[in-house]
């Protein structure tokens, strides 16, 4: 595909969705693969809309590069998509660090946070844990034996290959996040000098922080919001709605909000995402679990994609899938397979 007509599609997709969105760079081609496995590579839907359509992703490089690959529908609870590879009923998954890692250690995962419906509907949230466990941050640096400390994505990425089912492995992490972030419009962060959360700290208690309806109850909430940043907001507003609560931070009704790093409306409104240097949001990288007999070669394959899969790829997933006529995850990944073999 010529640049020209890569970006031309782009801006269909722009058209299409009501807002603008580019992928990440062009793709390397897919690696070669002399003689394929002659078992199928199936690869799970896994657990969101962002992961149904990297599994199309990987599925389609994998076809390319001469394996039988498919996408398989193995339930989008965490439990039943670990199931299936550990009964081997599928060979990939995709899913996000953080919350794979307390999965696997019996604690509640962050909220909506990866979640990426289809139908263009708001995800209903997860309930947080209760207080008296300690709250996510909390409990999963007491987890990783951090103490005091706060995981960072290698801890976590370490963590989850520690504690992962006999029998299943990680592949090679994306550089691709979704994780929980303050942002702030680019008048208010320009009025501040705010460029972090360290920024925010003095001039916290002047601004209301708009967040969703379970903020409140978690630990990286307003207990690590103070903790880490001394950082009281005047006012916590909480909304079930994205949709309204970017609203209210367009109309100054909120002076801050608590996004996801992949939600489009930070592109969309030229959002300033406040950086996080104490690590006080579970950090959630993709990252591909594989079963242990995986061919090489097929974990090359996939560990080749996931270097090209950034933040504002999940953005662009997150863009097609969630518009007001979605795209299915298998064109979406379509779309992106298409455009990232522009040369």
């Amino acid at each position: 595909m010529s640049r020209g007509r890569a970006t031309a599609g782009l801006l269909a997709v722009a058209a299409l969705t009501g807002c603008g969105g580019a992928g990440e760079d062009p793709q390397p081609p897919p690696v070669a693969v002399t003689s394929p496995a002659a078992e199928p590579v199936r690869i799970a839907a896994g657990p969101t809309g962002q992961t149904a359509v990297l599994a199309h992703v990987y599925a389609g490089r994998l076809r390319e590069a001469g394996f039988d690959a498919s996408v398989v529908d193995a339930g989008t609870e965490r439990a039943d998509y670990l199931g299936a590879l550990e009964r081997g009923d599928v060979e990939v998954a995709a899913d996000y660090s953080g919350n794979l890692y307390l999965h696997l250690r019996g604690r509640a995962p962050v909220g909506p946070a990866t979640a990426a419906p289809t139908d263009g509907s708001t995800p209903t949230p997860t309930p947080s844990p209760a207080a008296e466990d300690g709250g996510l941050a909390e409990d999963l640096s007491e987890l990783l034996g951090l103490g005091e400390e706060r995981a960072d994505d290698d801890d976590v990425l370490a963590g989850v290959r520690d504690v992962l089912p006999e029998g299943l492995r990680t592949l090679e992490p994306a550089p691709a996040e979704n994780t929980v972030a303050v942002v702030v419009t680019r008048p208010t962060a320009v009025e501040h000098g705010l460029t972090d959360l360290e920024d925010l700290g003095p001039v916290c208690d002047e601004l209301a922080l708009g967040t969703d309806v379970d903020f409140a109850g978690r630990s990286y909430g307003p207990q690590g919001l103070a903790e880490a940043y001394e950082c009281v907001p005047g006012r916590f507003v909480p909304f079930g709605a994205q949709e309204d609560l970017v609203d209210a931070l367009l109309q100054d009704r909120v002076q801050a909000a608590a996004l996801f790093t992949a939600s489009p409306a930070i592109e969309d409104n030229a959002l300033v995402v406040l950086a996080d240097p104490l690590n006080n949001f579970v950090p959630q990288r993709v990252v591909p679990v594989a079963a242990e007999d995986l061919p090489d070669a097929a974990a090359d394959v996939v560990d080749a994609v996931s270097a090209q899969i950034g933040t504002d790829d999940l953005v662009l997933m997150t863009r097609m899938t969630s518009a007001r006529d979605p795209y299915t995850p298998e064109d979406a990944a379509r779309y992106w397979l298409e455009g990232g073999d522009d040369t």
